[in-house]
């Protein structure tokens, strides 16, 4: 007898738990990103460097939009061009958001990265990113802040570097973090963006 309330139990609580988790899943689907990894929500650091234009980017100026922060350099081999080729491949799916959403690319190498070479590296990606240098100290601190390890390797020649895009909220907040592995679909992460860009 007690196997056979079991088993009635077991009967009724499956169809509830599943109805239950799809319910969870659609009233959370706006809220949950299908890609990137969830940031805290806490306010960005500060980040005010020299651009590759001649001007001077400073985020708290960019509130209302949404932000890409990104660190590389322009001779890295591998991560960073896949990384700002997938970005880029983002675009073309933010419809009419896209000018409401900005890129930045903060060198790690400032002593190689002029504002002429930023600019001349980043001239291969559309929409171009804003590139962003300093000095030596400057760009370790922001660094730092942002949570980007990294340090010389082989004499030099490369930079063994943290790869990850940080999302930045209308309001200032951190709200998503895309590693190396989170960057292979551009419909998902234009979704995370207009959810992020529409306060979702």
């Amino acid at each position: 007898m007690e196997r056979l309330v079991g088993l009635r139990g077991l009967r009724i609580a499956v169809p509830i738990s599943l109805l239950l988790g799809a319910w969870l899943w659609a009233s959370g689907a706006d809220r949950i990103s299908t890609t990137g990894s969830e940031a805290g929500g806490g306010i960005a650091p500060p980040l005010s460097l020299p651009d590759d234009r001649g001007g001077n980017f400073d985020l708290a100026a960019h509130r209302g939009g949404v932000t890409l922060v990104y660190f590389g350099y322009t001779s890295c081999p591998d991560v960073c061009p896949t990384t700002l080729s997938e970005l880029a491949a983002v675009w073309p799916y933010l419809g009419e958001d896209r000018d409401r959403i900005s890129e930045v690319f903060i060198t790690l190498d400032p002593a190689r990265d002029t504002a002429e070479a930023l600019r001349d590296y980043l001239a291969n990606f559309e929409p171009k990113p804003l590139g962003l240098t300093g000095t030596p100290a400057a760009i370790a601190t922001a660094a730092h802040d942002w949570g980007i390890t990294w340090r010389m390797a082989e004499g030099g020649r490369f930079i063994d570097h943290t790869s990850v895009v940080t999302v930045v909220g209308p309001d200032g907040r951190e709200r998503l973090r895309y590693g190396f592995s989170q960057m292979g679909d551009p419909q998902a992460i234009a979704h995370d963006l207009r959810r992020v860009l529409h306060g979702g």
